[in-house]
């Protein structure tokens, strides 16, 4: 915590400086919820222009074999004891409706600004996923956004910012915004974006959780930890920065780094953990044509009882996208992702960690794996059949890059691992996704994914008593209003 007040405190003051020194600067940052200007029909109160948030989602989904339900889990509630495993019986169907409602304002006056928004979503349905957090649990009423900033009045200019806000870096592999989840991703953090000219400058400082014992709504088993001296939840803070520069419209690189810090509350037998990632992406985007590539690489610490364990790992990802001509706009994308797994026998860590990935977005609609242990190649076709619509039809294969090391779904829930796993093959994905938005506010949105299983997909399933299903079905209907 006071390397957190230091470190705000210093990006304060940094910035407090660079806002009054006179620049020419080029909008170059992208930003959620507060990179625009006021618009012309804001709502005026004096010199305040008043702007209201408001969105109201429903979706309905479903699954057919789901591969993280059932089987051997780690509750405490479950049904069978076996060979000191917890067994329940495999799921066949498993379906889900969310419902998602936010409501806030923007409030602007010259180069000051302030944003609060309030979230209620609520989930029905049956069977959720084994090993789920329960911080991310729903029903959940809560404040997605609510901070204050100071920012150059340009559509992309520089600011600082400070309170809960959404950050996402990329496409959102390593930090992103989570959206498509039930409840999206907030982050209490102080952050700054300095643009001048070519080159964005930024860097942000954030508590992921604060040290102690959780109450037992928001505890991993449900249960207050035994003692005040025994606390269950570590503290855990999460600190960026990022140097941009916009060489030209088809070449922007970038140079990223995180640090994540996890601290035990004292007395505790666990030593600290410290993890660093540096990355490097370069992306560019024409009328015609866009793409990105990035690597990363960890290293560090990773807490265990006396002694630390060290990390190195790594990843690497491409995607590209190009319109091909006037049928339908059809657009034609390809996509390959590698990130490092569990070497067998190897002391130190050598699986990648994607730190807080946004969970749809570049793993697919059926998010059946992670920026982890993984080796992806992909390939689609974009259509725009009508006015305000948008038709993807995609396929992607999916393997392990150790075999014997974890599967894990996008949403980093663990699937299984089996060690003496022989197949790296995980499988097949078939994907159908239609999106259209018949009215400004409105958009209309439907699904299905089909996953074959491979050799080690099956092996897997079977291995945490799900079976060997040859199939996975998926599917989902959406309706999105928003108004901002």
């Amino acid at each position: 915590m006071k390397r957190t007040c230091q470190v705000a405190a210093i990006a304060g003051a940094a910035f407090a400086v660079l806002f009054s020194a006179p620049s020419k600067v080029r909008a170059q940052t992208a930003d959620t919820h507060g990179g625009e200007t006021s618009p012309n029909d804001a709502l005026r109160m004096g010199e305040w222009s008043l702007r209201p948030l408001l969105e109201l989602r429903t979706r309905a989904e479903a699954r057919r074999n789901p591969f993280d339900t059932g089987g051997f889990v780690r509750a405490s509630d479950t049904q069978t004891v076996i060979g000191g495993r917890i067994w329940t019986p495999a799921v066949e169907n498993q379906w889900f409706v969310h419902e998602r409602a936010r409501i806030g304002l923007a409030a602007e006056r010259g180069a000051l600004r302030a944003v609060v928004q309030m979230q209620d979503a609520r989930a029905w349905g049956d069977t959720p996923p084994m090993q789920v957090d329960g911080r991310d649990v729903s029903p959940a009423t809560s404040v997605k956004l609510a901070y204050a900033e100071v920012r150059e009045q340009t559509p992309k200019g520089s600011f600082l910012r400070v309170g809960r806000q959404e950050i996402q870096w990329g496409e959102g592999r390593l930090l992103g915004r989570s959206d498509w989840s039930l409840t999206g991703r907030s982050l209490d953090a102080a952050r700054g974006v300095y643009v001048i000219g070519s080159f964005d400058l930024e860097g942000f400082s954030s508590i992921l959780s604060m040290p102690g014992a959780l109450p037992p709504a928001v505890s991993r088993s449900g249960e207050m930890a035994p003692t005040a001296t025994e606390p269950e939840g570590p503290g855990a803070q999460l600190h960026g920065a990022r140097v941009a520069w916009h060489v030209a419209p088809l070449l922007a690189i970038e140079l990223q780094s995180l640090a994540r810090f996890v601290r035990q509350p004292a007395p505790s037998q666990l030593t600290p953990s410290d993890l660093y990632v540096a990355g490097l992406r370069a992306s560019g985007r024409s009328q015609r044509f866009e793409y990105s590539a990035e690597g990363a690489y960890q290293f560090g610490r990773v807490a265990s009882v006396g002694e630390n364990v060290s990390i190195r790992a790594f990843a690497g990802a491409a995607r590209a996208e190009l319109t091909t001509g006037p049928f339908w706009k059809m657009r034609i994308g390809v996509q390959g992702a590698y990130a490092s797994g569990q070497k067998p026998g190897e002391q130190s860590i050598t699986r990648f960690d994607p730190i807080l990935p946004d969970v749809h977005t570049t793993h697919g609609p059926m998010g059946l794996y992670a920026w982890s242990n993984v080796i992806e190649g992909a390939g689609w076709l974009r259509f725009v059949p009508f006015r305000e619509s948008q038709l993807l039809l995609g396929y992607r294969y999916v393997a392990l890059a150790r075999p014997s090391d974890t599967w894990t779904s996008a949403s980093l829930v663990r699937i299984g691992t089996l060690e003496d796993n022989t197949s790296r093959h995980l499988g097949h994905e078939l994907d159908a996704c239609f999106r259209w938005s018949p009215w400004g506010p409105l958009a209309l949105g439907a699904g299905y994914g089909a996953f074959v299983t491979g050799d080690g997909a099956k092996a897997i399933l079977h291995a945490q008593g799900r079976g060997s299903p040859d199939l996975q079905h998926f599917g989902y209907v959406q309706a999105t209003m928003m108004m901002k």
